[in-house]
Formats: structure tokens, sequence, C-alpha cells
């Protein structure tokens, strides 16, 4: 097998789709800047090919498999945003070298740690143990791929990543081991010999002590370690803040035993009673968002304990993880999906727009009810999403309305058609030569989208799109009943050919 082949294998994917990203320009941090275009097709050797020997385009997999398995899932660590890497891709090496992770440096600067699988396994568990590495490392919160455990529908694809040894050993995205940056070979036998099971990787625990094992993991984390210097305060308040919510009457005595006891340099007296005011307001809740505690974030986990951030006093905190914009070439169609704890649903401008449509939608769609926000709180979130916001090229074809024109045409020549106007009442579509239209009724034309699965938003929607095609209304008189029907422009199928005949052939005849 050619490394090509072996390089394939390691990196399967969705079977229908893939990612092409075409390097623009770099930018001053080091990043590069591209259009990144999913193409509705698998991604076959020669696209592989092309990606290992420096193409004009990086090769991007969607990792989410046809049925919701994967082969490989990845940690993003990158050198800016909220996680940012901490340690030298050197030293960051040494941390996973007992772990069945693989590093790859990123086309950033950053990090990719690659987890290999063999078999495939659930794109759930893949998330739940990326996520598990991750704050183990100190790196909870980093980006995790996939991002989704599901797809929202038909039309959705699901998010892709840039693959590693674009250009082959020229890369600088390449494996570091032992210190040591490896060539495209020495890498796919690193990988191959630390592709793992589901079963081995359920070895992989983190060793940490028992204490808040119905709270936050992050507390389990620290403690386990010991509390940061300079992080004590922060560490200490979100220990009250699980003592107040599991014990609300005594929780001031357990934070001070729990602070001379377990604390290596107690806070004095003074500082803790700051602490207690602190989280005795009304609102108090974690602060997720600060260090130490989102170094070893697992939201998936914490949102399920009885004192996490989901527990006591209140529904579970649901935000939006990530948006992802499908936009035609001609800007013509624009398409939204959003990530919600790893599920994935499709969404309107105006449901993105509206917290109350929102909420409505995740109830319907998740059997979930986000919590509202203020406005302005609400409009800073989803500007901080649009800003890094993920934009895939569809092709015009792709967009709802072109993808109606192809159900209509395919009900308009694959179906039996009527011979004459009165057979229309049998489901028919009818050819009228003379004027090159082709009559139908309205329900007809339902009953066959339902029947392909087509998903078109309302009614109203069609007969939009069938006006847009040069559809209009008319009643004919059948069997002495009025009935309605919708006519369009004849489709290419219909039209009639003029057959050259030689001269010859004339004469002759």
């Amino acid at each position: 097998m050619s490394d090509i082949q072996r390089f394939m294998k390691l990196f399967q994917g969705y079977s229908l789709a893939h990612g092409q990203y075409r390097v623009q320009k770099h930018e001053a941090d080091g990043k590069l800047s591209g259009r990144a275009v999913t193409v509705s097709e698998p991604a076959t050797e020669k696209h592989f090919s092309h990606h290992l020997k420096g193409g004009e385009y990086i090769l991007g997999i969607i990792m989410l498999k046809d049925d919701n398995s994967c082969n490989f899932g990845v940690i993003d660590i990158d050198i800016r945003g909220e996680v940012k890497l901490k340690d030298t891709l050197q030293e960051l090496e040494k941390k996973i070298r007992k772990t069945p992770l693989v590093m790859c440096r990123s086309k950033s600067g950053g990090a990719h740690l690659y987890l290999f699988c063999e078999p495939s396994i659930a794109a759930i568990d893949m998330v739940a143990k990326l996520n598990e590495f991750a704050a183990g490392l100190g790196y909870g919160g980093a980006e995790i791929f996939p991002k989704q455990i599901s797809r929202a529908n038909e039309m959705d694809r699901g998010n892709w990543i840039n693959l590693c040894y674009w250009d082959g050993d020229k890369s600088d995205r390449h494996a570091i081991h032992m210190g040591q940056k490896l060539s495209l070979t020495k890498f796919l036998n690193l990988a191959e010999k630390k592709k793992t099971s589901y079963e081995k990787l359920e070895k992989y625990k983190p060793d940490l002590v028992n204490q808040f094992e119905d709270g936050p993991p992050c507390l389990q984390h620290i403690m386990t370690m010991g509390f940061p210097e300079g992080g004590r305060n922060i560490s200490l308040f979100n220990v009250g803040v699980y003592y107040r919510k599991k014990n609300p009457d005594d929780w001031q005595e357990d934070l001070m035993k729990f602070n001379y006891e377990n604390v290596s340099e107690p806070l004095p007296s003074s500082e803790v009673n700051a602490l207690v005011k602190g989280v005795s307001k009304k609102d108090y809740a974690y602060t997720c968002k600060q260090s130490p505690l989102c170094n070893y974030c697992e939201k998936s986990k914490c949102i399920k304990r009885e004192f996490g951030i989901g527990g006591f006093g209140g529904g579970q905190l649901i935000e939006i993880d990530a948006i992802t914009k499908y936009e035609t070439e001609n800007k013509q169609s624009v398409r939204w999906y959003i990530d919600i704890g790893g599920e994935r649903i499709e969404v309107t401008t105006p449901q993105l727009l509206d917290q109350r449509q929102l909420q409505k939608l995740c109830v319907e769609k998740l059997n979930k009810c986000p919590s509202t926000m203020p406005a302005q709180t609400w409009e800073r979130r989803i500007n901080e999403l649009l800003s890094s916001v993920e934009i895939i090229i569809d092709p015009d074809d792709a967009s709802p309305k072109g993808q109606f024109e192809k159900m209509l045409d395919s009900f308009l020549t694959g179906k039996v058609q009527a011979r004459h106007r009165d057979e229309m009442m049998n489901g028919k579509p009818w050819h009228e030569a003379d004027e090159a239209k082709v009559y139908f009724r309205s329900e007809d034309l339902f009953i066959y989208l339902e029947s392909r699965r087509f998903r078109y938003p309302s009614q109203h929607q069609v007969w939009s799109w069938l006006r847009s095609s040069g559809g209009d209304r008319k009643t004919f008189r059948i069997k002495s009943k009025p009935v309605k029907v919708w006519s369009v422009p004849a489709p290419q199928f219909y039209d009639e050919e003029e057959l050259d005949i030689p001269s010859s052939v004339g004469e002759d005849f």
C-alpha cells in the first residue's frame, strides 16, 4: 500500500462531500486566509494525492461519516482566541506521549492533536473523549472536531478540517514526536501504531480525586493538581458556589474548613470572608470563563452533574457553540446551522436574531429550552460568533430553490405523461405542444415532493418558486368541472429536434 493510500485510509470521512481550502494570502500573525469551498463529491485518491503534492488547495475532510461515526477526531489548540497554546509544541508533545494522541503543527502554528480509531466509534463518544483529553492537558474548551454528533438534515454536510502534510515532507503541518519533525512515512507509522478502539479508550481515565464528583469537573482537576498560585481566590470562590448549591444552610462553614484543610497556603480569614460575601449574592454562579477553571472545562459532563452548571435552581445553560453559514456563489440563497451541545439544527436568519423564535425551535427540534439573555448580551454573543463564522460556498443549484427546480424537472419529465388534458385528474402532467407548456395540478406536485422527502418551507414558497420559473395559474373545465392548474414552460426534455435528412435520402424518397 502506497503512502497516499495509507494516508487516505487514515483520514476516512463523509462519503458525499469534502472540503477544499484555497489559500489566497498570508496574514501577519502567520495564519493563512483563503476561500473555503465544500464540494459535493467524495474525496478520492486523486484529491489526496493532489493535497500531498502541495496542489492549489488544502484537502478538508468531514470526519462525521454517513452513520454518525468517526475514524478520527481532533483537538485544535490555536495560538490566539480564548484557548491559547500555552506550551511550546515540544512541551505539549511530551505531555501526550503516553496517550493515543498524535500531534501535528497546524497551519496557524498551533497544534492539532489527532485521535485515530479502528474500528470507527460513535461521534458522541469521540467528542466526549477528546474533551476529556483536552481538560486533562489544561486546554479545556479547545475547539473539538467533529463539531457535531449528527447532521441537521439531508442538505447539511457538517464541518470539515484541513488535513496535515499539505505538500508532503516539505509541509510545515508536520507531526512532532520525541522532539523531532516526522516525515510523512514516519507520521503514518506512528499514527497506525497509535490507532485505538473504543474499549481501549475507556481505560484512559484521568486519575482525579473523588471530591466534587457531583460538581464541576474543573474543580476535580484543580483539587487533584493543587490550587495554583494566583488562582486560589477564583478557585475558592467557585468551591463556595459548589457548597452553596449543595448545602445552602451551612456552606460558609464548609468553605472555611476546605480552605484550611485543602489549600497548601490557606487564604487569611479576611479574604475568605470577602469570598463569602461574593458567593452570597443572589445571582451567584460558577465563573467558567476565568482561569484556572476554563483550562479544565468539560461542559458536557458539568451540565449533567447534580451541582454542576446545569444543576440546582435553574435549568441548564444552553448556549450556541458555533454558527455555520452556507451561501451560494451568486449570494441568492443563505442557510444557517447552529451547534448546541454537539447537536445541530438549521435556522433562518429571523430565528437566529430572535431569542424567542430560537427557543421555540430548540424545544421542537432538541427538546430543550435555552435560557434567555438580556438583549445586549444576546447581540454581543451573536456578533462574537458571526465574527468567526465558517462560510461554506454552495453551488447555485444546491440552494432550496435550485433543489426544487431539479425536483420540478423530474416531476414533469419522469412521470407517465398524460395523453390528453383529462388525464391530469389522474395525477399526470400534460404537455401542450402548441404552447410549449406543461400543465399540472399543484396537489399532484406536492404529493410527488413528499414522496421524494423534499423539504419545502411552505406551499406559498413553492408557488413563489413556480412563478419565478415562469409558472402561471389557469382554470380548465374537465368533465364540466372547473379545475385549477399550473403551467410552466416545457422542459428541454420536450423540445422536438429537427432531423437533418441527407439530400440524397430526400431525393430517393
